[in-house]
């Protein structure tokens, strides 16, 4: 199965291409002054040539939906719509926090995936990787970074991975609660659109894809101050 995958949930845009879990071509770029309308479609358009591909050769798209900034992911899902429409090619919308999460998969650990949500908040959830698997340990959640700390020694934390641009806050946090952590590289420490294509292969074979119409944003919180 290919798949077309993308995120813009954050400052970046990074797109990939799959054939079910094998990367075939990627693309990222976080260009200050360039709106992720303007990146998207022509690195979409890149990466099918490299891979010498047509959308007509794609069998599913998947989207980081959300949660991250609510500009990005309008323009996420809407993207993934419009590309959908009258090919009648299956949606995979999955949550942005997930995908950073998965990214991690081959390590035995616990993850926080967090972003930052400003008002002195994270868009954050709590993940453990074993044996190539990942699991959720919680709802994706919009909160303080205490709060995320607080979670993460209930749950019996000691030691975890951050991720994602709040990682650094997230991490201050776990710190005051004596807890340990570490970040991976730097390729895996941003959004990385190959955890958003195996997402989408998951949620397409536990049944969940939809049609375009159906695709829906994850907020988790009211427009407030228009991220």
């Amino acid at each position: 199965m290919k798949i077309l995958a993308f995120d813009t949930t954050a400052k970046a845009v990074t797109a990939a291409i799959c054939e079910d879990e094998k990367l075939l071509t990627s693309y990222f770029a976080e260009l200050p002054g360039v709106h992720t309308t303007e990146s998207l479609l022509p690195a979409i358009e890149i990466m099918l040539k490299n891979a010498n591909l047509t959308l007509d050769d794609m069998h599913l798209i998947a989207v980081s939906a959300g949660p991250g900034s609510f500009t990005g992911v309008r323009i996420g899902v809407a993207t993934a719509k419009g590309l959908a429409f009258g090919r009648e090619l299956p949606c995979a919308g999955v949550s942005s926090l997930q995908a950073l999460a998965t990214n991690l998969r081959d390590r035995d650990a616990y993850v926080c995936a967090a972003m930052d949500a400003r008002r002195n908040q994270l868009y954050y959830a709590i993940f453990k990787t074993e044996n190539g698997t990942l699991t959720r340990l919680c709802d994706d959640a919009a909160d303080s970074a205490d709060a995320a700390a607080a979670l993460a020694r209930e749950m019996g934390i000691t030691d975890i991975i951050c991720v994602g641009d709040g990682a650094e806050i997230a991490a201050a946090a776990m710190n005051k609660l004596e807890i340990k952590t570490s970040y991976p590289t730097a390729s895996l420490l941003r959004q990385n659109a190959y955890g958003t294509a195996v997402c989408g292969l998951e949620a397409y074979r536990e049944g969940k894809a939809v049609c375009e119409t159906a695709l829906l944003p994850i907020y988790l919180r009211d427009f407030g101050d228009g991220k």
